[in-house]
């Protein structure tokens, strides 16, 4: 599987819009930089026809030491959850 990086898709943008590449990338810098305040101000970022990106707070747990095999205690943590839009999963089970 390949992977596509960021400075491609700015090359990507850059070149589908009739872009500078310092106008796409700002602006990808910009949309990126959203989502994150949005997620870390606990904001659901819902993106039509793609995806939904949801901040959930893992609650603490105990659980085992995989070497010592004794109990240990989890801390709770925040994550991300990302939804696919049912558009989206039928386009790539097509």
């Amino acid at each position: 599987m390949e992977k596509l990086n960021k400075n491609e898709i700015v090359d990507i943008v850059a070149e589908k819009e009739h872009l500078s590449k310092v106008d796409a990338k700002a602006a990808i810098d910009a949309t990126f930089e959203l989502i994150e305040e949005a997620l870390l101000n606990g904001q659901s970022v819902n993106i039509k026809n793609f995806c939904v990106f949801e901040p959930k707070t893992k609650a603490g747990r105990t659980g085992t030491h995989p070497k010592k095999h004794t109990l240990i205690e989890i801390k709770p943590k925040r994550t991300v959850v990302v939804h696919l839009a049912k558009e989206f999963k039928a386009k790539l089970n097509d």
